[in-house]
Formats: C-alpha cells, sequence, structure tokens
C-alpha cells in the first residue's frame, strides 16, 4: 500500500464498534470530549457510552478533561503483554518523523538481552524432549531472571514516533507501541496505515493525511491468520472507505473487490434496517469480506487449483485464527471509530483536571462470557445446549468472534476431505470440534 504504512508482530484481542469524538478547544485549558455509540452496535449487540455518561464519568472523577489517550492492547498468556497507544498532538513540527524511531539499546540493555537469550537456550534444552510431568518439574528448578534482565524485555520492543497533522484543522498524533512475547514464534501482529492513499506516488505527494488506521491481530492456533490481517486488512478497508462514500455520491466502483464490497454493504444495510455512517459501515465490510476471503475464497481457490503445493499457503490462514481491533482516527474530524471482534480491548484514557486519569472502555469482550454473546449464539443455534460449554464455543474457543478457525464455520464435508491431510502437514488444530452440527459457529462480523 502506501510508503510509509508497516507492520509489526504484536499481541492483542478484539470486540465491537464504537466512536470517540473530540471537539478541540482554542484555549490551552482542555478540551469537549464526547463519547457515543454508533449505528452498528444495534447489530452487535454491544453497549452504549452516551455523551451523559461519559461527562458524568467525568465529573465524579474530579473535573474537566484536560487531554487524552487511546490505546489498544492485550494479554496474553505468562507475560505476553503489548500496547498500543496514541496521543493528541496538537503542536507537532510539521516535518515530524511518520516512522518509528529506532532507539539504539544501551549496553546494560543489550548486556542483559544477551544473557536473557543465553538463559533461554541453557532452559531449552534441558526441556526439550522431556515428557510433560517431567518438565513441568525441571521447569520448577529453573532460576529467576534478575531485575536487570526483566527491565530489558519490557524495553527492548519500545517505539515511539510522530504523525504530521495533514491541516491546520487537524491534530497531530504520537503513536508509541510496545510488545512483549510470551511464545515463539509471536502469533499476533500489530499493523498501521494512512488511509485514502492508493498508490506509492500519492504517498510521496501527500505524506499526511486526515485519517489512520492502526490495528492489532491477536492470532492463536498459529500465526498464519493473524499475518494475513496485517498484510490484506488496511488495503481492503481503505477500497471499502471509498466504496461506501460512492454510494453515498451514486458513483459506482470499477474494482473487483470493490464490486465484491459493494454487494456485502448493500446486505448490511438491508439486514440492519438502520443508518449506518460512513467509517462503521466500512469497518464492518471489511471485517466480514476479508473474514470470508480467508476462510471459503481460500477454500475455493484451492479446491479449482487441486494443487497440493498451495494448500499450506492457502488454507494455513483459515486453520489458524485471531481476534482484531481496528481502530480509525480522523485528526480532522478529531473522531476515533473501533471496530472490535474477539476478546481483544480498546481503552480511552482521560486525564482530569487534578492530573488523574480515568480509564474509560471502548469495547467489550465477545466470549462466552458476555451474556449477550452467549444469548445470541443460543438463538442462532437453538436446541444445542453445548454450543456454549465451559464459557468455549463447542467447549474449545474462547472469543465467540473471531477471523479465521475454519473448524468452526466450514462445512462438515470440507473438513472431513480437507483436515486429515492439513493436519498430516503440521496444522494441528485442523480437527473438527465436538458437537459440530450447525455451522457456522463463530462470525468475524464486529
Amino acid at each position: 500500500m502506501a510508503a510509509n504504512s508497516i507492520r509489526k508482530r504484536q499481541t492483542l484481542r478484539g470486540g465491537e464498534q464504537r466512536r470517540y469524538q473530540s471537539s478541540d478547544s482554542k484555549s490551552s485549558s482542555g478540551s469537549e470530549i464526547k463519547a457515543s455509540s454508533d449505528g452498528s452496535n444495534k447489530s452487535s449487540g454491544s453497549g452504549k457510552l452516551s455523551t451523559k455518561e461519559a461527562n458524568t464519568e467525568a465529573s465524579s472523577a474530579g473535573g474537566t478533561r484536560r487531554s487524552l489517550t487511546f490505546a489498544i492492547g492485550g494479554v496474553l498468556t505468562l507475560l505476553g503483554v503489548a500496547g498500543y497507544t496514541f496521543f493528541r498532538q496538537p503542536t507537532v513540527d510539521i516535518h515530524s518523523a511518520a516512522t518509528p524511531s529506532t532507539s539504539i539499546l544501551s549496553s546494560p540493555t543489550q548486556t542483559a538481552l544477551e544473557s536473557v537469550s543465553t538463559k533461554r537456550i541453557e532452559a531449552k534444552k534441558k526441556l526439550d524432549g522431556l515428557p510433560s510431568k517431567e518438565r513441568r518439574e525441571e521447569a520448577k528448578k529453573l532460576g529467576m531472571l534478575t531485575e536487570e534482565e526483566v527491565d530489558a524485555i519490557l524495553h527492548a520492543k519500545e517505539n515511539s514516533w510522530h504523525l504530521a497533522p495533514s491541516s491546520s484543522n487537524a491534530l497531530g498524533l504520537r503513536v508509541d507501541t510496545n510488545q512483549v512475547s510470551s511464545n515463539d514464534p509471536i502469533e499476533d501482529y500489530l499493523a498501521w496505515s494512512p488511509l485514502g492513499i492508493f498508490s506509492e506516488v500519492e504517498a510521496d505527494k501527500s505524506p499526511s493525511v486526515p485519517r489512520y488506521m492502526f490495528s492489532v491481530f491477536d492470532g492463536h492456533a498459529g500465526y498464519m491468520c493473524a499475518e494475513q490481517l496485517s498484510l490484506r486488512l488496511a488495503p481492503m478497508l481503505n477500497e471499502s472507505l471509498d466504496v461506501v462514500s460512492k454510494l453515498v455520491n451514486q458513483e459506482s466502483s470499477t474494482s473487483e473487490i470493490g464490486k465484491e464490497l459493494v454487494s456485502t454493504v448493500k446486505q448490511l444495510k438491508r439486514d440492519s434496517g438502520i443508518e449506518w455512517d460512513q467509517i462503521p459501515l466500512a469497518l464492518t465490510a471489511t471485517f466480514i469480506r476479508m473474514d470470508y476471503e480467508l476462510v471459503h475464497g481460500a477454500l475455493a481457490e484451492f479446491r479449482k487449483l487441486q494443487k497440493m503445493s498451495t494448500i499450506d499457503k492457502l488454507l494455513g490462514p483459515a486453520v489458524s485464527g485471531s481476534c482484531g481491533i481496528v481502530a480509525v482516527v480522523d485528526t480532522e474530524a478529531k473522531e476515533v471509530v473501533v471496530g472490535n471482534t474477539g476478546d481483544s480491548r480498546a481503552l480511552l484514557g482521560v486525564r482530569l483536571k487534578d492530573g488523574r486519569w480515568k480509564a474509560v472502555r471502548l469495547s467489550e469482550d465477545q466470549t462466552g462470557s458476555n451474556q449477550k454473546e452467549l444469548e445470541r449464539m443460543m438463538r442462532e443455534h437453538p436446541g444445542e445446549p453445548s454450543v456454549i460449554s465451559r464459557g468455549r464455543v463447542l467447549g474449545a474457543l474462547m472469543p465467540t468472534r473471531a477471523f479465521g478457525d475454519c473448524r468452526y464455520k466450514w462445512p462438515l464435508e470440507a473438513q472431513q476431505d480437507l483436515f486429515p491431510v492439513l493436519y498430516s502437514r503440521g496444522h494441528r488444530y485442523a480437527t473438527t470440534p465436538s458437537n459440530y452440527n450447525t455451522p457456522p459457529y463463530v462470525t468475524a462480523k464486529p
């Protein structure tokens, strides 16, 4: 896509769509902040954060809000944690860097990381090949990391950079990222991209744009699904925004992907019976279409080609899965729209007049523990009491919404045909869940 779009492996988990809007104030004492849910919440079962509720929270916490930060981040097992934060930065120099800073680690930090690496190699040698019970016992005997080593791990992948304002009315942004992985290779990716740019030439002519996409894809059952999302979702969202804009202006889309998105967008409007704002509509259509391509489009392509040499590349992303959370930031409208599928979280951090910070959740975990999701699953699969078992989809998958995870979406015939082959090639989640009667059980709709 654009020259200054990037991607990184990163952790997080995702849910519904929320809008956050800020009305900028010329006074340095602060700004008026509004939060509201968009129409898509009616179809996704997400909660609402109204302007009145937000203002009440601010008042009870000690006064007028002065500045804000938005963050999306998540936690994996053990120490798998990632943060992704951007700050309002109205005074950013127009020539500020639009790419992450490359910090050179200090000698003590580098030395500590080398020590950690050595310890990991030694631990792997001791534990590899041991039976699970013996492995657990031996793991208890491993030495603890020092404070310096822990500090080095926590700071090793920090990045920070500025995105210059696109006009005098736009906000500049400071973006901060960090990552601590809990597995190797890590299954999670971060991706950000400017929106509204369709070529390298446009990127060179317009280095600053009003809209950006920030996203984190929390993979599970392998890295392949999250990796594809990090590569393909931003260009599709770009196309979706263009399609929605053309539909509003009664123009036609000429690209193939544009025509497919038009069909998805029109179906969404018919099914919901509500008026959509453009960004939520584009986000929702992108999530649905992206998942269709990963799960069903790839299956159709493999059956068409019938080449075993393509099976891993085409169907690997379908077997693995990923939660996803995406924020579209409009620096001129001073608006943030969040699309979330899975159990990631988005938070709005607001600094109050007395200097304290207030955290406001902008997403809702989509799991079997969410009563609304439980009711939806029971409604969509009547007569199947095990659809949510032990708080999980068919007793296995924690999020009720996710990309990929074809074992909860493919017809049984396709699973019986292809899963034995995929499993033999190392895709260990290519197995059919128990009580698999009425797929699909999982959706990527935010």
